[in-house]
């Protein structure tokens, strides 16, 4: 009977171990942000002329920065509570950043409706992923807050 009765327990605690794991899972889901390739590394030049005249010109150069991104994205304070991930079609939000052409970098994010949620530009990346990421968060907040 005691031994009966300590399995009943034991499978009760497990039980609810269990229960609560599930639970926490569902709140601990953290918004998936895929970040957008950008465009603004790519280079165009054109060349033409007719005669002896011979025309040219250039313009873009900058590196591609998303692995710097993902990378800021699991580094920086801000962005702790975010799950980046490389697979758009997963993904809650889809961040785009790009270089402003020596103007620092313009950022926007939207939802995986594609409204845009955040947008703006700073000068230093570290610092518009940062500000895209609150905006992520605060939209996140408002609409798990709805459910």
């Amino acid at each position: 009977m005691k031994s009966i009765s300590g399995i009943v327990a034991g499978l009760l605690v497990c039980g609810f171990a269990f229960a609560g794991d599930q639970s926490q899972s569902k709140a601990d889901h953290r918004p998936v942000v895929f970040v957008q390739p950008s465009d603004s590394w790519k280079i165009e030049d054109s060349v033409g002329g007719s005669g002896n005249v011979i025309l040219g010109s250039g313009r873009g150069g900058k590196e591609p920065q998303t692995a710097k991104i993902y990378q800021l994205l699991q580094h920086r304070q801000e962005c702790t509570g975010i799950a980046p991930n490389m697979l758009q079609q997963k993904a809650d939000y889809v961040m785009l950043v790009e270089h402003g052409g020596g103007k620092g970098n313009r950022w926007a994010v939207s939802d995986k409706d594609g409204d845009v949620v955040g947008s703006g530009e700073s000068f230093v990346l570290g610092t518009s992923v940062a500000d895209a990421c609150r905006a992520v968060m605060k939209d996140w907040s408002a609409k798990t807050s709805q459910k």
